[in-house]
């Protein structure tokens, strides 16, 4: 029964540490980028996000939390409900 426990724990640490694909499950991924249509008209790939939510490369801009992540569209091109 104790190993069962640790293998449970070493899931959830995993889920919790491995990125954001996990927070789109669960609704706490970050905003959509369909909330802001006007501002990102235009935006087609992962460089176009962080060229303006790039903390080191536009610091005036909303800063991404993970810029080391790619797969902004993926996670946050989702549609609004």
């Amino acid at each position: 029964m104790n190993v069962l426990k640790k293998i449970m724990m070493c899931c959830i640490v995993l889920a919790l540490f491995s990125g954001c694909a996990y927070r789109y499950y669960l609704g706490v991924h970050g905003p959509s980028v369909k909330a802001y249509p006007d501002i990102h008209e235009g935006v087609t790939e992962d460089q176009d996000c962080l060229g303006c939510h790039h903390p080191d490369r536009n610091p005036t801009g909303p800063p991404t939390s993970h810029p080391q992540f790619t797969g902004c569209l993926k996670c946050h091109n989702d549609d609004l409900k």
